[in-house]
């Protein structure tokens, strides 16, 4: 089976990312074909070989037409939008608008004099550049629905966009087609989003696994000021989406809005690598300065197994029996077993001695994870024992995918048997989100993911 695996040790960003997938799948011609298709003018994108503290891999930056100065915004004609169009997407509000942040790692040009271009920049003209302005994600819709990449792309980059605009509309406290973009709706994130899709696409890994997202602590200047990191719209998309994330050492931003969002959307799984062939190893390179190799690696392989099964992996089952804890208590620990890393979480009904109506709770785990669940089970519940058993765990391949419908991008997860039988199933966030967002039932979303499945003939 395709596996990828980011190694994000040092945390992701939109720019890294592209980097890295096209040293894994050398498909920069490919690229620059597929963005030529979108319709947007006024941009340069520039490929070269970089060290970073002796790590040699391949930097990636969007800069305005003719000039070595990274790109902000540019106005509708240069975006590939007629003036009519943007009456369709959005509507004037007598309201301020919030902005998205501005601060991607490319920003940042504190680099370390060990560092070394290797070859002369490979640059795509895009046209001229125009004055700033900003956007919104229905314009960005728009954008992405008229261009001529391949329908894959277009959810997949549907898909992103929108991690990012709801975790804005959340920080923000506003209805997401509020949100005026400002990072994602500056050309470079643009082009750094679209460009992930179409290489994904490209690539169509069968299974994706990242490694436990690295990000920095203290502060960062944006367009609001100084805020803590991981900023705010970094930390609703790891929330949202649940990203196992830790702080490290590096006083800085190492995981930008953007780069949470294209983990969020790909990995399906956080850990180690698994057993594999490696095939190809990517690295993309940033252009902060952290004192070390400001990189993110990638690499492609085959995961040898028998069947449909993706996963033949030992993992651990906690269960314990509780007779004498609410069920306010019982849900709230449920929820926090999930936010520590369980795989799963269950209550089953069972009478007890003195025949004392109680609930088993089971825990399914990574085995590295087991003591600190156990320990929230010790604090948060009356329990004074637990059991614990390694078991085995066998999982047919599957892969996130991202639907388009009438009512926008949902997410899903496709299945795949032994006998080559696939099966795509709607996420339940997802769905949940939208009809939060519209205003409509569960009903009415689950049907048009239905009717959006079948005209991609799954």
């Amino acid at each position: 089976m395709k596996t990828l695996y980011f190694d994000c040790a040092n945390g992701i960003s939109g720019n890294m990312t592209i980097g890295a997938l096209l040293e894994v799948c050398d498909g920069e011609q490919y690229l620059r074909t597929e963005l030529d298709k979108l319709g947007v003018r006024g941009y340069d994108l520039k490929v070269v070989k970089r060290d970073s503290y002796g790590i040699n891999g391949t930097y990636v930056e969007v800069l305005k037409t003719g000039t070595n100065t990274p790109v902000d915004a540019l106005p509708d004609e240069m975006m590939g939008m007629r003036p009519h169009d943007r009456s369709q997407v959005h509507h004037d509000h007598d309201h301020e608008h919030p902005h998205i942040h501005e601060h991607e790692e490319r920003y940042e040009h504190h680099r370390h004099s060990h560092d070394h271009e290797h070859h002369h920049d490979h640059i795509h003209d895009h046209g001229h550049h125009h004055e700033h302005e900003h956007r919104t994600y229905g314009d960005i819709r728009l954008i992405i629905e008229q261009s001529g990449i391949t329908d894959g792309a277009k959810q997949l980059a549907n898909s992103m966009f929108h991690k990012v605009a709801a975790a804005e509309a959340t920080v923000h406290g506003r209805p997401i087609d509020e949100v005026h973009f400002h990072e994602v709706g500056a050309l470079d994130s643009i082009v750094d989003i679209i460009s992930v899709a179409i290489l994904m696409d490209y690539i169509q890994p069968n299974h994706v696994i990242s490694s436990v997202v690295s990000d920095g602590h203290g502060t960062i200047r944006c367009a609001h000021g100084v805020l803590s990191v991981p900023v705010p719209a970094t930390s609703a998309i790891y929330k949202s989406e649940q990203v196992r994330f830790k702080q490290i050492d590096i006083p800085t931003e190492l995981v930008t809005p953007t780069g949470a969002a294209i983990i969020s959307t790909f990995a399906e799984q956080y850990g180690l690598m698994p057993e594999m062939n490696i095939s190809e190893i990517g690295v993309g390179v940033g252009s902060r300065e952290i004192g070390g190799p400001n990189t993110l690696r990638v690499i492609l392989g085959e995961v040898m197994e028998a069947g449909g099964a993706a996963h033949n992996n030992d993992i651990t089952v906690i269960n314990s029996n509780i007779d004498d804890s609410t069920g306010e208590e019982l849900g709230y620990v449920m929820e926090k077993l999930m936010r520590a890393g369980a795989l799963d979480v269950s209550y089953a009904p069972i009478f007890m001695k003195k025949n004392r109506p109680a609930y088993r709770l089971e825990v399914i785990c990574r085995t590295g994870d087991r003591s600190g669940l156990s320990e929230i089970i010790f604090e948060e519940t009356t329990t004074i024992g637990i059991r614990y058993y390694p078991v085995q765990r066998e999982e047919l391949v599957r892969s996130k995918v991202a639907v388009n419908t009438e009512l926008g991008p949902i997410e899903a997860k496709k299945v795949c048997t032994a006998g080559g039988c696939e099966y795509t199933y709607p996420e339940y966030e997802s769905m949940r989100e939208k009809a939060a967002e519209l205003g409509v039932s569960m009903k009415s979303v689950r049907a048009a993911f239905e009717k959006g499945l079948g005209k991609l003939g799954k």
